[in-house]
């Protein structure tokens, strides 16, 4: 939340107003931005790899600069804030965060101004990794495409090429933490994972999907005649 902070985000972090709830914050996903990619970064160098390949479906590390909401500028003059750019080895992650995991919030323009005031001012990679994180209804291949067919006609011609769409959910990010994070990992990396979960909470995501009782598997019970005798009411 620090560089929350120091970025002038100060609505949903408690400074903008103390009576503000957190589902009235308008900054509350620049927050949970913050808090999360702070907490990924601090990751030694190849856990962080790891978990950003996952998610990414490609290699990517090791992390050379981390920078959130950087400003850029679009030809006519127009700023470009997108909220978090990852610079690896060989290639950038442009990170565009919405806060929850089951709404249709990503706006394809915005995607759009985002890749082109980045090649505008050269700080994107050719190709580069255009990374949404949370805001739609359907994190799979039928909805990243559909996601990307509305991004491309705000782009050039043969601008296609020039990046990869990923699409994933916070709660994909957290299960990609837990799979490089077990039970026996050193005690720093389980405090940061632990505070990733409390983070989420804040921001009523799940780590986890909802499991109902109708898909749990049934528990035989054998129990023998008399067994609960001695707890009859006297």
């Amino acid at each position: 939340m620090l560089n929350a902070v120091l970025a002038g985000k100060k609505r949903g972090t408690g400074l903008h107003s103390q009576q503000m709830a957190l589902e009235e914050a308008e900054g509350a996903e620049d927050v949970l931005t913050a808090s999360v990619f702070e907490r990924l970064s601090y990751l030694p160098e190849n856990l962080l790899s790891l978990v950003l390949s996952d998610l990414l479906g490609e290699p990517f590390g090791p992390l050379q600069r981390i920078d959130y909401w950087p400003s850029w500028y679009l030809p006519d003059g127009t700023r470009v804030e997108p909220d978090v750019l990852l610079q690896g080895n060989s290639s950038t992650v442009l990170v565009e965060a919405k806060r929850h995991d089951n709404a249709r919030q990503q706006l394809a323009t915005q995607l759009a101004n985002e890749l082109l005031s980045g090649w505008q001012q050269n700080v994107l990679s050719d190709p580069c990794i255009l990374l949404t994180l949370g805001g739609l209804n359907d994190y799979g291949e039928a909805g990243r495409q559909r996601l990307l067919s509305e991004v491309l006609p705000f782009l050039p011609d043969g601008s296609a090429s020039r990046f990869k769409l990923v699409c994933a959910s916070w709660q994909q990010l957290y299960q990609a933490l837990e799979t490089h994070l077990p039970p026996d990992s050193p005690p720093g990396c389980l405090r940061l994972l632990d505070d990733i979960a409390k983070c989420y909470a804040w921001h009523g995501l799940r780590t986890h999907p909802m499991r109902w009782l109708a898909d749990l598997r049934p528990v035989a019970l054998n129990t023998r005649p008399g067994t609960f005798a001695a707890w009859s009411l006297k």
